[in-house]
């Protein structure tokens, strides 16, 4: 794997750690309840999701290259 899709994979770990283990349960549920909950895990999936898919967009643009040259 190469560093930059590394990086991507580690970046969405730390997003879901810090999410899980701080920003939930300390500040948004208390604050927002159960709808924050559902919204915020709603959109840390999606982070995730785009994340993802930029990283198998890069690896076929990088194949369509290849093919070409």
């Amino acid at each position: 794997m190469e560093k930059k899709t590394l990086y991507k994979i580690a970046s969405i770990g730390c997003l879901h750690i810090f999410l899980y283990l701080y920003l939930i349960p300390f500040i948004i549920v208390p604050t927002f309840g159960n709808s924050g909950l559902k919204m915020a895990i709603a959109i840390a999936i999606g982070i995730s999701m785009i994340i993802i898919v930029t990283i198998f967009i890069e690896k076929s643009n990088r194949s369509n290259k290849d093919e070409k040259n």
